[in-house]
């Protein structure tokens, strides 16, 4: 147990430790502790741009898989992913942000420009004893967004007109769809005052700080670097790999250190959270316990050390790494702060993808009022459920079953396209009488658009179509009527009927 704490403290080093000791790197973490201090409920504004070349990107795929060794139909496969689409795309998408720390609530609204046209996005709020709500405009934001860049050439009931103006008109009908309801995630006022302190978390800025400043004495990344007004972080994918590798080094090598400062960094956490005597103990006695580990530690350290250094060697992981750019400046403007990102992507002299950001953060009244009015994510997955139905039908049903000790088998719903709001596979009973096997009636038609009556006074189900009913005679138990799987072929359907590895299959086609 010790040598796993010990190698779960080692990962979690590796990932918050982005930074380290130099003079730059401790002015960087504490413009951010200011900035965070001062923005615990704030407003933020900002454009995020998205260039990706098609093109360059299924090359970069293409040698990336080559040099991966994988065969050219598993890499003709990955690049469907991309569809139709070719050349250069943009995406721009503008948002604006309201954070308030101290209740946890959050607003989020967008809208995205792409070949020229805008499209309004909607908003979306976050509320820890509320829940979350996205707009419809969200939802018809995305499909329009998705259905311009599919284009002409993709065909789908998705993009078919009517099913745009019906969709259209489901959402107009609720302004808000609430996603989580305050019940699902709810919190007491008490597990509240633990997420969010009396006071903020200020304190746990400063420990944050101190953690560094303590933790890592001595060590630096080179990656950051101080410009008027603030800092600059840069980085490309060798860099941080090769930060993992040295600070797997320094902890193994400082592990004393490290240790002491985790410990009373997490101590700090649990006191502001407000844990028990107890628990403050225990946690105390567990992290003593580990210092003792001290060739624990380094052997883990070293294992993960070699198994990254050697994973950074192989030309596929190498090529990835070398691809990978990324820069950040953050500056103080007035009482607020300004933060420009850059990430790309790049292939020889190509540009594959670059997404760059201009933000701008101030204080407010980061007042987030929450919807008064939505409906719930279920009942507007039963709208989407009776669109799919009309527009992308079932149009066969296979069952499986044979599974030993089993009785129930494996129904799915098969259709032109994959459906994205319907649950097309379920579980269901079955009937073994005499050595033939019955299914279940109601379930395989219904889901066929069918309609199916039952008569109590002979009792006997029919399928009743424009043309009269058919009766479908078979086996009634626990108030089911279970019929053969050859008697489908009554309503003119085909059935086809086989064993899979085992396992028997039938397919109930129109």
């Amino acid at each position: 147990m010790r040598k796993k704490l010990a190698a779960l403290l080692c990962a979690v080093m590796c990932i918050t430790a982005f930074t380290g000791c130099s003079k730059a790197e401790l002015g960087y973490l504490q413009m951010s502790v200011d900035m965070l201090n001062s923005l615990e409920v704030c407003e933020a504004s900002g454009k995020v741009n998205v260039d990706l070349d098609v093109d360059a990107m299924k090359e970069y795929v293409a040698e990336l898989s080559k040099v991966a060794g994988y065969t050219d139909e598993v890499t003709q496969e990955s690049l469907k992913e991309l569809g139709t689409l070719k050349g250069k795309q943009s995406v721009v998408i503008d948002y604006t942000l309201k954070m308030n720390m101290d209740t946890l609530d959050y607003y989020l609204g967008m809208d995205m420009t792409y070949g020229g046209k805008k499209y309004a996005m909607g908003d979306m709020y976050f509320g820890m004893t509320d829940g979350i709500y996205v707009s419809s405009k969200t939802i018809w934001g995305i499909y329009e967004l998705t259905r311009d860049m599919a284009g002409a050439d993709k065909t789908s009931y998705l993009l078919d007109e009517n099913f745009a103006k019906e969709l259209k008109a489901t959402l107009d009908q609720s302004k808000y769809i609430n996603l989580i309801s305050m019940e699902e995630m709810g919190l007491t006022e008490e597990e509240m005052a633990q997420i969010s302190p009396d006071g903020g978390f200020s304190e746990l800025y400063a420990s944050v700080f101190e953690f560094y400043k303590n933790a890592f004495a001595g060590f630096t990344t080179n990656m950051v670097s101080e410009v008027s007004g603030g800092y600059k972080v840069q980085a490309d994918g060798k860099a941080v790999a090769q930060l993992v590798v040295d600070l797997l080094d320094y902890v193994g090598s400082n592990p004393d250190t490290v240790m002491t400062a985790t410990t009373a960094y997490m101590m700090d956490v649990m006191k502001v959270m407000k844990s028990s005597e107890e628990e403050i103990a225990e946690f105390k006695a567990q992290m003593d316990a580990v210092k003792g580990e001290v060739a624990s530690m380094k052997e883990t350290t070293d294992a993960l050390k070699a198994m990254i250094q050697q994973a950074i060697a192989t030309p596929v992981v190498s090529d990835v790494l070398d691809s990978f750019k990324y820069e950040a400046t953050i500056t103080r403007s007035g009482a607020g702060y300004n933060a420009k990102e850059s990430f790309g992507i790049t292939n020889g002299s190509k540009s594959v993808l670059k997404v760059t950001s201009d933000s701008a953060m101030k204080a407010g009244s980061g007042k987030v009022v929450m919807p008064t009015s939505s409906v719930s994510v279920s009942a507007f997955q039963e709208k989407l459920v009776g669109l799919t139905e009309k527009y992308n039908p079932v149009t066969a049903i296979s069952v499986l079953w044979g599974w030993e000790g089993d009785s129930e088998a494996m129904l799915t719903k098969e259709r032109a396209e994959v459906s994205l709001a319907s649950n097309d596979t379920e579980m269901t009973d079955y009937v073994v009488k005499d050595g033939r096997v019955y299914l279940p009636l109601r379930m395989i038609c219904e889901a066929m658009g069918e309609t199916v009556e039952w008569n109590k006074d002979d009792k006997t189900a029919y399928v009743v179509r424009e043309g009269g009913k058919t009766a479908m005679d078979g086996v009634l138990q626990d108030g089911k009527s279970f019929i053969s799987v050859r008697d489908f072929e009554k309503l003119g359907y085909t059935v086809d009927y086989k064993a899979v590895d085992g396992l028997k299959e039938a397919t109930v086609s129109k």
